[in-house]
């Protein structure tokens, strides 16, 4: 899935509205942001070392550079659900709930993209087995039912948006809602122009 949905996703089902009377402290905000990014933030450092410092075509980088070290590792280690099992184990045995709403932002973007990566599958159990999940469904490729799996994604990303707009008035908020509906039309673009 796209990085947008996950942290969608994340939001709506961790974040509290902030007239809840349970209301978590901001660090709590940030830290489900964070979770639900960290699984696709070596694919981000990748993209903007290889992009805009090594200036590898968009073409290279994907075919080629994506699928190669130490690239491959970082992106085990990102999308690794024994560690981020871990991790939940360890805040809940030391009552660090911070890093438990970390971990389960992560744990669900895993559990999102297991079902919808198939050429570019995860080792989600990385490190006990490199083993790969290869799903008939894609999220992006269309030889993979990409284009219905993309308008699914849509329309979940919409009524995430409509959710978590009635449930937090703040204007950064919904400016941050406003932006991740315009990543949906603005990506494919991008991707069309670059990649072709």
């Amino acid at each position: 899935m796209n990085t947008p949905t996950h942290l969608l996703v994340a939001a709506a089902v961790l974040a509290k509205a902030p007239n809840d009377p349970s209301k978590p402290a901001r660090g709590h905000y940030l830290l489900i942001l964070l979770g639900g990014l960290m699984p696709d933030m070596a694919i981000f450092v990748m993209f903007a070392w290889e992009r805009l410092i090594a200036g590898v075509s968009e073409n290279d980088l994907w075919r080629d550079v994506y699928w190669q070290e130490p690239w491959q590792t970082l992106v085990a280690i990102g999308n690794s659900a024994p560690l981020y099992a871990l991790l939940l184990l360890g805040a809940k045995l030391f009552r660090l709930p911070l890093l438990a709403v970390f971990s389960i932002a992560a744990l669900l973007h895993l559990m999102l993209d297991f079902p919808v990566h198939h050429d570019d599958a995860h080792p989600h159990f990385w490190p006990l087995t490199d083993w790969r999940f290869h799903s008939p469904l894609s999220y992006w490729d269309h030889n993979h039912f990409g284009g219905i799996v993309s308008l699914v994604e849509l329309t979940l990303a919409v009524v995430l948006i409509i959710v978590l707009w009635r449930r937090f008035a703040a204007r950064p908020v919904r400016i941050a809602l406003g932006l991740a509906l315009i990543t949906y039309f603005a990506v494919p673009v991008y991707f069309t122009l670059m990649i072709g």
